[in-house]
Order: structure tokens, then sequence, then C-alpha cells
């Protein structure tokens, strides 16, 4: 083996050691986001949801990657529409002791509500109906993770 080939070697070494943290640190929803995070309660939910379309995904794999995007609108008056493919309801959303909360006229869609963390500008959802615990483990945290429309997720890894 001559210089460069141990050269090239030892570079590719340390680009994969470089690389590896990023891969092993996928948000999947087994990704505890809470000790990063800041909850979003009451009014402040109201300021980031009313009058605004949130772009977002859930059902991620152990890797981190989504596998059903959605769209949901959230207006002024209470209403809201989702959309994720063919899937399409109206409904209406509210603030319930601090969760977002939906209800769907679409038989077919579970509403519920939902505990809110931010992480920059992405936004992760755990479910009111799952309690909340510090000792949670082998179980899935966050329902789903959406940004506003129009904004580049800051979220690991991108959201569709």
């Amino acid at each position: 083996m001559n210089l460069l080939s141990l050269k090239l070697m030892f570079h590719t070494g340390i680009l994969a050691l470089l690389t590896w943290p990023s891969l092993a640190m996928a948000q999947s929803q087994k990704t505890d986001i809470r000790p990063n995070a800041n909850q979003v309660l009451g009014d402040d939910i109201v300021k980031l949801f009313e009058g605004k379309t949130h772009h977002g995904s859930y059902n991620f794999n152990d890797e981190g990657v989504a596998r059903n995007d959605y769209i949901e609108t959230h207006k002024a008056d209470g209403r809201s529409h989702y959309n994720e493919g063919d899937l399409k309801s109206d409904g209406i959303w509210y603030i319930g002791r601090d969760n977002l909360c939906f209800v769907y006229e679409n038989e077919d869609m579970n509403g519920g509500c939902f505990r809110v963390y931010r992480i920059n500008n992405c936004f992760y959802y755990y479910s009111s109906q799952v309690p909340q615990r510090d000792d949670e483990l082998d179980r899935d945290y966050w329902t789903a993770r959406s940004t506003l429309e129009g904004e580049i997720p800051d979220c690991d890894p991108v959201i569709g």
C-alpha cells in the first residue's frame, strides 16, 4: 500500500466518523425531543396556529423517514381543513387544557388533543391520551411533526 492510499483511507475514515453521529441522531418517533424543546401552551398555541397552515408528517420509521405527509389549515374562526393525499376533511380546532385539539367531519379520521412542543421552527405533537411521564421507554413519543407553510424546516431530518 502506498502513502497516497493510506492518506485516502485515513481521510475516508475521518469523514465517516464525522458524519456518523448525525446518522445516529435521526429523529424517529422513538426520539424523546422534550429535553431539547419548549412546550407551547394556551394563547401561544393560538398565536402559532390561528390563521396558519402547517405542513407535517407522521408514521416515521426507525431511521426517521416519514411515511405520511399532510397539510392542515387552522382558520381564525376555529374551523380547520386537513389534506393527506386522497384523505380530506373539514373540522374544528380548539385549545383544551393547554392542548391543541381537533374534531373532524370525516368519520374515518381520528381527532383528539395533543401537547405541542417546539424546537426552532418545528412543532412536535404528543397525544394527550397518553399520560405524560418522565420515565417513558420503548414506545413512540410524539405523534406528528410540522412546520408553518413557507418555512424551511429546521428539523432532523427535514420534513417532506
